[in-house]
């Protein structure tokens, strides 16, 4: 069985407490959240300086021409091991081919 004292406590709770609990969160968690979200507006917004800009494309050309590169270099070791591949070819076939 139930006290009969629980019920009013209970509604008593549920009908100051908990409003009270939700209108105390509103109350702190609102003005954080307008500033965590005003705060990322801002950097987003906010563009980079010119200098950083420069730097930053010099920086992707720079990786740019050394990918090329490391492409080059890639083709001709592949290009490299297939002529040493049929040199080998060659020699172990013998000169009555």
């Amino acid at each position: 069985m139930i006290d009969p004292i629980l019920i009013p406590i209970l509604a008593i709770t549920f009908s100051v407490g908990v409003p009270a609990v939700a209108l105390a969160a509103h109350l702190v968690l609102r003005p954080l959240v307008r500033d965590i979200v005003g705060a990322l507006q801002v950097n987003k917004e906010r563009a980079l300086p010119k200098d950083v800009e420069l730097r930053l494309e010099r920086l992707e050309e720079a990786y740019g021409r050394l990918e090329s590169s490391v492409t080059h270099l890639i083709e001709a070791e592949r290009f490299h091991r297939e002529l040493e591949a049929g040199k080998k070819e060659r020699g172990s076939s013998g000169p009555d081919s």
